[in-house]
């Protein structure tokens, strides 16, 4: 490791054109200097790969990798944690935005955290296809009890969205991990596996801006789990139950790997017990509100 830099940015990109160059215009700006951006392109087809090319001849610290063919984005995701040289990591999406002080407001905070916290990420703020401000975005996944299957039922507690996983890592932490997965919500898998390595730390700065737009694979108006899936691999067929397939990928997930055996069990069960406690409490809103539409229904007709 003598050389290299303290931070690794892995970039993995597919017909990223749109957004990419702002993408790495912030990360070039950021106040914090002391990385490296590593670039993998899954055989693009736009000119993703000649906008790398000329980002990286400007800047001695981009790496460029190219794939001879579309492996899927999770392979690709993994690539760039496999290539990375720097104690800590950062994965990029191309579409997305960090502010200028992301990076050192980050490695302060594992700084100061010590070795416990494994994760640390900003407040998120989503933002529209042209980039106007939709507004905050609560993700409340800061989990720093020191009980590991506590910090676990927070993530099964909380998760929606997702965004911790574009934090800050510990690389040494994530390559414990089975990373991104082949299956729908394999995210929410990558964090409670993080959060039973260690603590994850929210900064309370909002210093990283998601973009919403339609020609993501989760947010396209027409988006299905088929065309979803389609992200992970150009082949990945039917889909049945993903909500399901992405519990029970968790729950195995938890009760494997070289953690204790009784932190890997209390780790499964307090997931499993705060999933299952979500769910009923949704199940249940769902019922208030449909009972309170036929109250009011019904009082309407009363009154007519």
């Amino acid at each position: 490791m003598d050389g290299a830099p303290r931070v690794s940015l892995g970039v993995p990109l597919y017909n990223a054109e749109r957004y990419l160059e702002g993408c790495l215009d912030a990360l070039l700006a950021q106040d914090y200097q002391d990385f490296e951006i590593i670039v993998s392109d899954n055989a693009s087809t736009d000119r993703t790969w000649e906008i790398c090319q000329r980002y990286a001849a400007a800047d001695q610290r981009f790496r460029l990798f190219q794939n001879p063919r579309n492996f899927g984005g999770h392979v690709n995701y993994a690539r760039v944690a496999q290539l990375a040289r720097g104690e800590l990591f950062k994965w990029v999406a191309y579409d997305d935005v960090c502010l200028p002080t992301f990076l050192s407001t980050c490695v302060a905070a594992l700084d100061v955290a010590g070795s416990q916290a494994v994760l640390a990420y900003p407040r998120t703020v989503l933002i529209d296809e042209e980039g106007s401000v939709i507004g905050p975005y609560a993700d409340r996944l800061d989990l720093r009890d020191h009980r590991p299957w506590r910090r676990v039922a927070g993530v099964a507690s909380n998760i929606n969205l997702c965004h911790a996983h574009f934090g800050v890592f510990r690389l040494a932490a994530l390559r414990r991990t089975g990373m991104i997965r082949p299956f729908l919500s394999s995210d929410y898998t990558l964090v409670a596996e993080v959060a039973r390595l260690g603590e994850i730390h929210e900064v309370d700065q909002p210093l990283f801006l998601r973009r919403m737009h339609g020609a993501s694979s989760r947010q396209a108006k027409d988006s299905t789990p088929a065309s979803a899936l389609s992200w992970y691999a150009q082949d990945s067929g039917k889909v049945r139950a993903p909500r399901q397939r992405m519990l029970l990928e968790t729950l195995r997930t938890l009760l494997t790997g070289d953690d204790p055996l009784g932190t890997r069990i209390s780790s499964a069960f307090a997931f499993l017990g705060a999933w299952w406690a979500r769910r009923v409490r949704v199940l249940l809103g769902r019922w208030r509100r449909r009972l309170s539409r036929r109250s009011r229904a019904s009082t309407a007709k009363g009154n007519a």
